[in-house]
C-alpha cells in the first residue's frame, strides 16, 4: 500500500511536509504503524514503513542485546555532554549518517511493511519484559527512563516520513 519518493536518495535533513508526532509509549509507535500499513501512506524518506519499523526493532534489540561497538572515547564524551539531554527531551534532528560499524546492525535491508511491523511487536515485547539494557554505543550507560525517551524520539523522527494516504 505504500507510495514511495523516486529512487533517487533523498537528503532527509532537508524533507519538509514530515508529521509532529509525540509518542508517549511504545504501544503507540506499533499502534501509529498498524494504523500507516492498513491505511496506505506515502514515504518522504528514502526508507519504506517497513524498513523503518525493522531499523526501530533493530535499534531496541541493540539496547536489549549489545550494541556492534563504542564509537571512540572523545565522541562518547562529547555525545553524553552535550548531546544526550537535548535528543532526550526533544525532536531528533533527521540526517545522521551512522558510522560503518554500527550500519550492518542498524541499517534496514529491504523489508515488506509486515515483516517489518512484526519485528516491531517482537521488540517492543522483548523490550516491555526484559530488563536488561546494554550501554549505549555513543552515550554509554543509560537509565530505564532516558532508554525509553531515547527509543521513542528516535520513533517519532523516522516515523514523521511516513505520512498517511
Amino acid at each position: 500500500m505504500a507510495t514511495t519518493t523516486s529512487p533517487e536518495i533523498v537528503n532527509t535533513a532537508k524533507v519538509g511536509g514530515r508529521r509532529e508526532i509525540h509518542y508517549r509509549n511504545h504501544d503507540e509507535v506499533v499502534a501509529d504503524a498498524e494504523r500507516l500499513a492498513a491505511g496506505g501512506y506515502r514515504s518522504l524518506g528514502n526508507w519504506s514503513l517497513g524498513q523503518v519499523t525493522a531499523h526501530l526493532a533493530m535499534a531496541m534489540n541493540t539496547g536489549l542485546d549489545g550494541p556492534p561497538g563504542y564509537a571512540p572515547w572523545p565522541f562518547r564524551f562529547v555525545a553524553r555532554m552535550f548531546i544526550k539531554n537535548r535528543i532526550m527531551r526533544g525532536p531528533m534532528k533527521p540526517g545522521f549518517q551512522l558510522p560503518p560499524k554500527f550500519s550492518a546492525a542498524l541499517l534496514p535491508k529491504a523489508t515488506t511493511d509486515s515483516d517489518g511491523l512484526e519485528a516491531l511487536r517482537t521488540a517492543v515485547r522483548r523490550w516491555k519484559s526484559e530488563s536488561q539494557r546494554h550501554p549505549h554505543g555513543f552515550f554509554g550507560q543509560l537509565t530505564p527512563d532516558e532508554w525509553d525517551q531515547l527509543m521513542l524520539r528516535h520513533a517519532e523522527m523516522h516515523m514523521s516520513f511516513q505520512v498517511p494516504q
